[in-house]
């Protein structure tokens, strides 16, 4: 009896009787708790107070009964918004607090933020009567605004104030950069849904040269953006980004068609033994869609699946090792090419490597930039030729910008070489008269 008493009792302590939700008292000691495994992993997290807007104006009039079951349903809409790491609590009256564990950035914060003024907004129907509400946010980043827990919740309660009195229905950051961070990240998200359906993607191909024959025999296809304000925008910039709002699966189905069906045009003009490759990110090659999607556009642009290459970063195949395998399997049955991208700063290991069905590995970029002059870099470059060609790999060198580069990679045995020495990416209707002339300039 005192133990079941004494759970009890814990449980009344810790837990907010009309939601159900964590306490102020267990929101502190867990936050507490993922403050210190921040510090040990440095990683970020993020604090979010939620008021509703003129609540206590609304519980004078509709009174405690209806008011309690809004806040009720509005516990759910919240917890059904973020993830099952996070936290959600209430701390007392209208007020809510979300801890958002290993953000990554800081602005993956805006992206909850926005989702719960969306939420909070959806009409709430109690009993016969219908309400729309808004609600204020005030968000503080650990640690980069503030480094303990009364810190955090002290500038947390600070900005939710600057939220309010600046009218509502918005969030807040504590400093005023990470703010305009934020709010940039919103908009480019917008910005990039009708990115897609006012086509301003665009391929940009570059050369991959073949070392020992002598000639291109390959294009890396690298998606730009167009964007209307901002200008022609790197895959660094948007990316991310598009995995964050669900939207990289379409964007890699139009990067993987324009590929496929430009190779083949190609192919039909003459260049018959081009290979085209993509990069692509974690949550496409993941995605269980993937293969069908790959079988689906060879078939619809006849292109012979030997002539596509699909690249996956080290660190992306290294994240799920089991996982990887099937999938690189799946892909590598169609007959299609696989490399390993930015090899050597994901930490393969060799028996790992071995297994891979891959046919190439391409050295990151990182390690040509010092070689030959740094002793390190050319070390590290020399034995990972070495490696893979004991293993029966191709080597592909990327980010050669030099006749010094490429001519110690080619004393170095190395396959194939790209980088801004050949060509700086070029759209499809220039590539093409750079053949001719790259083969001409080339000096080995």
């Amino acid at each position: 009896m005192d133990t079941i008493s004494s759970e009890s009792g814990a449980l009344i302590a810790h837990y907010d009787p009309l939601t159900t939700l964590p306490n102020r008292l267990l929101f502190n000691e867990l936050l507490n708790k993922a403050i210190n495994h921040c510090k040990r992993r440095q990683a970020i997290l993020a604090v979010l107070m939620l008021e509703i807007d003129t609540f206590d104006t609304l519980y004078s009039t509709i009174g405690k009964e209806m008011s309690d079951a809004m806040l009720k349903e509005v516990a759910k809409r919240i917890t059904k918004i973020v993830r099952t790491e996070d936290l959600v609590a209430r701390l007392e009256g209208d007020t809510f607090i979300i801890l958002l564990n290993d953000i990554g950035k800081p602005k993956f914060a805006s992206s909850v933020a926005e989702k719960l003024l969306y939420t909070c907004a959806l009409p709430m129907k109690i009993n016969t009567r219908e309400f729309h509400l808004t609600a204020s946010i005030g968000i503080s980043i650990y640690p980069h605004d503030s480094q303990s827990l009364e810190e955090i919740l002290d500038n947390v309660d600070k900005v939710l104030y600057k939220a309010k009195t600046a009218g509502g229905n918005r969030y807040q950051f504590h400093t005023e950069e990470m703010d305009k961070e934020a709010r940039e990240y919103i908009q480019l998200g917008a910005d990039l849904r009708k990115a897609i359906h006012n086509k301003e993607f665009v391929l940009y191909y570059q050369p991959k040269l073949h070392i020992k024959q002598g000639k291109i025999n390959g294009l890396e296809a690298l998606l730009r953006w167009a964007h209307p304000k901002l200008g022609l925008l790197n895959p660094a910039k948007f990316i991310p980004l598009a995995e964050d709002i669900g939207l990289i699966m379409e964007m890699g189905e139009f990067a993987l068609r324009e590929a496929c069906q430009m190779n083949k045009y190609w192919q039909g003009e003459g260049y018959e033994h081009l290979t085209v490759s993509l990069n692509l990110s974690p949550k496409q090659f993941y995605h269980p869609d993937m293969p069908s999607l790959i079988e689906k556009i060879l078939k619809e642009t006849e292109l012979n699946p030997n002539y596509l290459e699909l690249e996956i970063n080290e660190s992306t195949v290294m994240a799920d090792i089991e996982k990887a395998m099937a999938c690189l399997k799946n892909i590598k049955e169609m007959g299609v090419q696989l490399s390993i991208d930015h090899f050597g700063v994901g930490y393969t290991s060799i028996s790992h490597l071995k297994q891979f069905p891959i046919s190439a590995i391409k050295i990151d970029s990182s390690f040509i930039k010092g070689a030959p002059n740094n002793p390190n870099d050319s070390a590290i470059t020399n034995a990972f030729i070495v490696l893979a060609h004991s293993l029966g790999f191709e080597v592909v060198a990327e980010g050669v910008e030099t006749a010094e580069q490429l001519q110690y990679l080619t004393a170095q045995q190395c396959d194939m070489v790209q980088g801004y020495f050949l060509s700086y990416p070029l759209p499809a209707a220039k590539i093409a008269l750079q053949f001719k002339k790259l083969m001409e300039s080339v000096l080995i």
